[in-house]
């Protein structure tokens, strides 16, 4: 069975390779889409938030924000103390953060297996940079468009962690803290993590953009397999509630980006595109009564079928430059531990 199964997987990707040879100026073509858009709005907005949310994460800091968090993460959602930093850092710092800060408390020992399991059915969330400025101002040219946005989708994760929680027993864990390192090494490890968790992000979106160059995928689909390249450049087709739906839901680019710690903490992804489905419908009730308790919005952003996304001036070449400069910190910092 296992020999078939291979053998189909082997046949898929023999196809896919076969199909970006013959049509390689498309996916070349769709390559460069993707390398410029993960370059102007992956890289800057993400990286910086990503090494900031990663040391307070590895850091003793960490301890402060998860003890005044405590009454909230023990008690309503009856999680232990060390997800309070994971969640609220997962839920405003956008994907992949809540799987990576998820991933970091799993292979310390600071969380059991069902316990991330829990953390990646409702912490994967777009964040504020991406939803409200990326999506909402730089994109649907309104903030509050994104603040409607951000607040659907965030609500719509906290609800569903609230009411897992009743099917768990209140336990009272101990504190976290046991491995907390100093701020210099903190900021190092912080650092190679987020690096190569942004590089893997602009490797996917280029990788999905070629393919789907070629492929021509109906542009309302497109969210549905790459979420940033489908909300910056067909935002249009969709009224709110739809795009907080999709938001939600992620894309399967992202899925594809944690299917390594889906594995990992032995939950089957099944269950993780369940809950994705989930988490989008709630979001898309979310906001469709947001608009309704504030007519004057609702009018401004119930249709945006006339929006059209104006792209970001940036030279493709600096793009490209942001990329390659992740890779080169990367093979510097393996050699460092190498020398080590």
């Amino acid at each position: 069975m296992k020999i078939k199964k291979d053998f189909i997987m082997l046949l898929f990707l023999l196809s896919a390779a076969i199909l970006l040879i013959a049509f390689s100026s498309s996916a070349k073509s769709g390559a460069l889409n993707g390398l410029e858009m993960a370059g102007r709005i992956v890289i800057p907005s993400l990286l910086p938030l990503l090494i900031i949310f990663n040391l307070i994460a590895n850091a003793e800091t960490k301890n402060i924000i998860e003890k005044i968090l405590a009454p909230f993460t023990e008690k309503i959602l009856r999680l232990p103390r060390s997800t309070g930093s994971t969640i609220f850092f997962g839920l405003i710092g956008g994907y992949p953060t809540g799987a990576l800060l998820t991933e970091n408390l799993y292979d310390h020992a600071d969380i059991d297996k069902e316990t991330a399991k829990r953390l990646l059915r409702f912490n994967v969330n777009g964040g504020a940079a991406f939803i409200i400025t990326a999506t909402g101002t730089a994109v649907l040219k309104s903030q509050k468009a994104g603040i409607i946005l951000f607040v659907s989708t965030t609500a719509s994760a906290l609800l569903i962690a609230f009411l897992s929680s009743f099917h768990y027993k209140k336990i009272k864990y101990p504190d976290s803290g046991r491995f907390a390192m100093p701020l210099g090494e903190a900021l190092n490890k912080s650092t190679e993590s987020s690096v190569r968790a942004v590089l893997n992000i602009a490797a996917y979106i280029v990788l999905f953009s070629a393919v789907s160059n070629i492929l021509t995928i109906p542009q309302p689909l497109v969210p549905v397999f790459e979420i940033t390249n489908g909300i910056v450049e067909y935002s249009g087709f969709f009224t709110l509630p739809e795009l907080a739906g999709l938001l939600s839901f992620a894309g399967l680019c992202i899925h594809f980006q944690l299917l390594s710690i889906i594995k990992k903490v032995g939950m089957n992804y099944f269950d993780f595109f369940v809950w994705r489905i989930i988490h989008s419908l709630i979001s898309y009730g979310i906001c469709f009564l947001l608009l309704q308790a504030f007519p004057s919005e609702a009018a401004v952003f119930s249709n945006l079928a006339d929006v059209t996304a104006e792209p970001i001036s940036v030279n493709s070449a600096l793009s490209v430059l942001m990329i390659l400069g992740c890779a080169v910190i990367i093979l510097d910092i393996e050699s460092r531990k190498r020398k080590i």
